[in-house]
This record gives C-alpha cells, sequence and structure tokens, in this order.
C-alpha cells in the first residue's frame, strides 16, 4: 500500500507541473484515498475550491505550490500513521469512499411526485400551493424564496410531518405497491428531514448515529463500518469526544447529517444548510452534499432550501421559486432566465448612482437603480456583459465588483 501512495503522489506532482487544473483533481482523489488526518483531506478541497475561484495567475501560482506541498504532507502522514491499529479499522471505510466516488449513480429513478398539493393556516391567512414536484434520484432540487413563501411547510409535507389539505402525493421508488393507500411507516424509514433548528444531542456523538443506523436495521459488524464510514466521509474523526455544546455550528450541521445519511435514505430534506457557516465550510459542506446526492453508490433525491442564492444554484438541478406560497419558478437551473425581457447586472464601483445612470443613459433602454448592496444594471437582451463591460471601462469607471445575474436565481425576486 505504500508504494502505492508513492507511485500516487508521483503522478499527482507530474499533473501539477504539467496541467495545474487537472493536478488539484487528481490531488483531492489522493486525499480522499489516502489521507488520515482529517485537516490535510480538508485542506485538498479548500486548495481546489480556491483555484477555480480566482482567476489571478499569481495566486493560482501560489496555490499550486500549496498542492505541491500538500502532496508530501499526505505521504508523510500516511506513513506515520499506516501501522496503527485505528487506521486499520478505517481502511475499509476509506476504500468504499474511493470506489464509490468512482461509480456511476444509479438510473435517476423516481423518488417523489405530487400534483396540485395545497395547505392552507388560516390563522395567518397564507396557503400553500398548488404544487407540482417531482424528485429523482440522484438530483438535487434547491428550493428558493423569501421568508415565510411556504418552504419549510413544502419540506414537512413531502417529508410526512404535515398533512396537506388537497392534492395528491406518491413515492414511487419508496412504495412500489399503493393499492392500500400510502404505507407511512415504510416510506417515512426511507427519508431523513434535517431542519433548520437542529434538536440538542445527549450522549456520545459516535452512539448517536450508531443507534440510529440500529433503528433503521443496521446492526452488528455492519452497523460499526457504516458509523465510520460516514464519519471519515464528514471528517468528523477529532471531533468525536466533543459534547454537542463544544460542537461550532458547521459541525452540528454535519453530525445531523451524519445521522441522517448513515443508514441512507433515498430522500434527504434540509431546510437552510448553509445558514450561520462561514465562506469555506458551506463550500466544503455543499462539495460533500454534491457527492453524496450523485457520486456515491447508494445516490438520493434531495431538496435543499437556501438564501445563499448562487451557491445553492450552483449544485441544484433543478429550482423551486416560491412567491407567495405559489410556484413561481419550476425548471432545470440551465433554463433560468430563459424567459427574461432583459439582462441583468451587478456593479460595485467608485462612482455614485447619479453618475451610473448617467453613463448608462448612452445605451438606450437602460436602467440603473440601487438595491441596498450593489448598482443593479438592466439592458436591452443584445447588451452582453462584454459590451457593457468595454463601456464602463471606456468611462473610466472604477469597477471593484462585476457579476452577470441574467440567468441567475436572483432575478427571480423582486429586488428593486
Amino acid at each position: 500500500m505504500e508504494n502505492n501512495i508513492i507511485h500516487s503522489a508521483e503522478e499527482v506532482k507530474a499533473h501539477l507541473k504539467e496541467n495545474p487544473d487537472e493536478g488539484r483533481k487528481h490531488l483531492q482523489q489522493m486525499a480522499i484515498k489516502y489521507g488520515i488526518t482529517p485537516k490535510l483531506k480538508h485542506s485538498a478541497l479548500l486548495l481546489n475550491l480556491d483555484y477555480t475561484k480566482t482567476s489571478e495567475e499569481a495566486k493560482k501560482e501560489a496555490l499550486r505550490l500549496e498542492m505541491l506541498k500538500l502532496v508530501d504532507q499526505l505521504v508523510s502522514d500516511y506513513k506515520e500513521n499506516a501501522k496503527k491499529e485505528e487506521f486499520q479499522k478505517l481502511q475499509k471505510a476509506r476504500q468504499r469512499l474511493a470506489n464509490g466516488l468512482l461509480e456511476k449513480p444509479l438510473p435517476n429513478a423516481m423518488v417523489f411526485t405530487c400534483r396540485g398539493i395545497k395547505k392552507t393556516f388560516k390563522k395567518s391567512n397564507f396557503t400553500l400551493g398548488p404544487i407540482k414536484l417531482t424528485l429523482r434520484q440522484g438530483e438535487i432540487t434547491g428550493v428558493v424564496g423569501e421568508n415565510g413563501n411556504g418552504k419549510t411547510t413544502l419540506f414537512r409535507i413531502v417529508a410526512g410531518e404535515l398533512k396537506e389539505d388537497t392534492g395528491d402525493l406518491s413515492y414511487p421508488f419508496l412504495q412500489k405497491d399503493i393499492s392500500k393507500g400510502l404505507d407511512w411507516v415504510n416510506i417515512k424509514n426511507q427519508i431523513s428531514y434535517v431542519p433548520q433548528e437542529l434538536p440538542r444531542w445527549y450522549g456520545s456523538l459516535k452512539d448517536n448515529i450508531k443507534y440510529e443506523a440500529a433503528l433503521h436495521g443496521i446492526l452488528g459488524p455492519k452497523n460499526e463500518e457504516e458509523t465510520q464510514f460516514i464519519i471519515q466521509r464528514l471528517g468528523l474523526e477529532e471531533h468525536l469526544g466533543k459534547t454537542w455544546s463544544e460542537l461550532s455550528g458547521g459541525f452540528k450541521l454535519r453530525f445531523s447529517l451524519a445521522r441522517a445519511m448513515v443508514w441512507k435514505p433515498k430522500l434527504l430534506i434540509i431546510d437552510e444548510p448553509l445558514a450561520n457557516l462561514d465562506v469555506k465550510t458551506q463550500l466544503v459542506i455543499l462539495k460533500d452534499l454534491q457527492d453524496m446526492a450523485r457520486s456515491l453508490r447508494y445516490p438520493m433525491a434531495m431538496m435543499i432550501s437556501s438564501q445563499h442564492l448562487h451557491e445553492i444554484e450552483a449544485i441544484s438541478d433543478k429550482i423551486l421559486f416560491l412567491k407567495n406560497g405559489s410556484v413561481s419558478f419550476y425548471d432545470f437551473t440551465e433554463n433560468l432566465g430563459n424567459a427574461r425581457h432583459a439582462n441583468t447586472f451587478e456593479l460595485d464601483c467608485e462612482e455614485n448612482l447619479k453618475a451610473i445612470k448617467q453613463i448608462m443613459s448612452e445605451i438606450p433602454n437602460s436602467k440603473v437603480y440601487y438595491n441596498g448592496i450593489h448598482f443593479v444594471i438592466n439592458t436591452p437582451l443584445h447588451i452582453t456583459y462584454k459590451e457593457l463591460l468595454l463601456h464602463l471601462l471606456k468611462k473610466e469607471v472604477g469597477i471593484e465588483y462585476f457579476r452577470d445575474t441574467s440567468r441567475s436565481v436572483k432575478g427571480l425576486f423582486d429586488l428593486e
């Protein structure tokens, strides 16, 4: 095995020197397969993410050098720990992880579908619906909308925690025979729901995960194996000795995900997983969720809500936008903006609103306003981001931030 990691390290270094964009991917695979210390595995993921998000050549070179250094650290760490008993215990879990990420996902079977579901709350005079929705294995559906527009209500209905007033629900992949109606005991036994407000755990964190696996029929040596696998997958080894109150918000979420996923649910529903997390932790959690939904041996359907629009849009196959309880948009993420009548851009610069309006007056039918954070520029469809940037640069606008949001979920909100 030691010869294998040395050979892998040589290959990764060669890729990093010849083609860093490919090398970073090989480094992450090496860290997943051979990494022992969680900090080193997380470093590989974060370096990978940082590299993809920068366009500055100097910063890319600095990150490449850090990645080369990390290769040597992974080899050294492996040699130091490979003979320890705990490593031998975890090796099976790591091998399953490495194999699982390379396997093709199962066909995306239909896990859930609904039509015309509605729920009314008389006291608040709020109605959710009608909702038409399909959730498939291996797909992530992002649910967005302002607070109070029905996201949590929808999640609770799909999870079987709240009864709809009208409409039809079915779970084709979870229950084949519906001649006698929905078998909620069987259906809910295949769904994990992680609410925004995480309940406190008591006792050993690992025992809680093992207990959840046991509740779903995973017993004996298999229970220990599955528990160790999910602990390894989510990088929780160093925190097993802590109490619930000693964990940060990010690790409370990871432990909740571990408990929710140790028994391989067919459907995972997560309400606001990115709330109160720092930027790097958000990226790690999102990458973990994306890998679990699409790349493991047991792909699952996922529903995720978030106010972090760009992040949730980046990992979602479909977007469901709720406005006043009704579906304002539901389609594949790639179709966002297809029905738009203008292009939309966000801008931060040294000039004030009056000056930007004057500059944009030279482009007919353009519009500028300030949304409290950025200037927002609307232009006719034939004005692309390149043409707008050229226009702004010719006017010597000191651009500090620029983003084309024409095909973003942000366009679904009325932000003016």
